[in-house]
């Protein structure tokens, strides 16, 4: 009998022990080589399967969903915590809409393949209902499409990350100092890795792990062609003179600006290189002006409720 509940932070540990349950080997995060887990340290947990790796990292994350209104769940039997999922609330506009976005689904090894992802999915239907949300989004692995296919998801958007020189005019922008919260009436249009939230956290790091507070994040505000633009840079881990880019703006509003302002601030910020995550739609437009070399493919799937 599997029962599906909120996450509360006394979860942490028990979270943490699913996560770390699917790990097959752990390995170095500099030479990523074969490494016994009793060696690693936070980051090196954490480089192995992200925030919920430690039971520190895990208590700090889930602390941050539950304060911003976003809804982990928990699959329990008989009381253990067998699997969880992490829902974010995402209010964008439209195409994306009122919506929660599937980031996290991991099942604890021992009980995979029965029933219990199926059992959390469907209760995030139910929370969408309920919070006036039209749809459920995710970002499957490719080996999980199948699965996702059967609780009737379909492919949605199709993103390219590309990557680009850098160079060009300074944009009229204005740094910011402090986290603002994501920007109300525009939406994540560049570097969509997960949803519009997802991509303002990773701007603004929660963790205070030296190896991940040391990378550069910088975040600009204003107009581009009288169009209001949040835009964001942050550095590569493993290549400190590269960027990802991130960019809100309105969702009918043409990326060209964007992506030319970007290439500048990156240059700015001492960076070679910087990869965008670009909706592959706008892509034929692009490159008629930006040299564009093909990184990756990131698929969103949605399902309506």
């Amino acid at each position: 009998m599997i029962t599906i509940r909120p996450a509360t932070l006394a979860d942490a540990a028990a979270i943490s022990i699913v996560h770390c349950s699917t790990v097959d080997a752990w390995r170095d995060p500099y030479t990523r080589q074969p490494a016994d887990e009793a060696t690693l340290g936070l980051f090196g947990r954490w480089y192995n399967g992200g925030d919920w790796m430690s039971v520190e990292t895990c208590a700090i994350h889930l602390n941050g969903m539950l304060l911003r209104g976003h809804l982990p769940l928990v699959a329990e039997s008989k009381g253990d915590i067998v699997g969880e999922a992490e829902y974010y609330v995402n209010r964008e506009p439209a195409p994306f809409g009122p919506h929660l976005h599937l980031s996290v689904l991991y099942i604890h090894k021992e009980w995979q393949g029965q029933g219990v992802g199926r059992a959390l999915i469907e209760a995030g239907e139910e929370h969408a209902r309920a919070l006036d949300c039209h749809a459920l989004t995710t970002q499957p692995e490719p080996e999980m499409t199948g699965f996702y296919r059967r609780l009737d998801f379909q492919p949605w958007m199709r993103a390219k990350e590309m990557q680009t020189t850098i160079g060009g005019t300074s944009p009229p922008l204005t740094q910011l100092s402090q986290n603002s919260g994501p920007p109300e009436h525009l939406a994540l249009r560049i570097g969509r890795y997960q949803c519009g939230v997802q991509g303002w956290e990773t701007l603004w790091p929660s963790l205070a792990i030296p190896e991940l507070t040391a990378l550069r994040r910088t975040v600009w505000r204003g107009k581009l062609d009288g169009t209001p633009v949040v835009l964001g840079l942050r550095e590569q881990f493993r290549t400190p003179t590269q960027a990802d880019g991130y960019a809100w703006l309105p969702p009918t509003a043409s990326l060209m600006p964007v992506v030319a302002a970007l290439r500048v601030l990156a240059a700015q910020e001492s960076y070679s290189a910087v990869d965008l995550l670009l909706p592959e739609d706008a892509l034929p437009e692009l490159r008629t002006t930006f040299k564009l070399d093909y990184q990756t493919t990131v698929d969103l799937w949605i399902k309506q409720t």
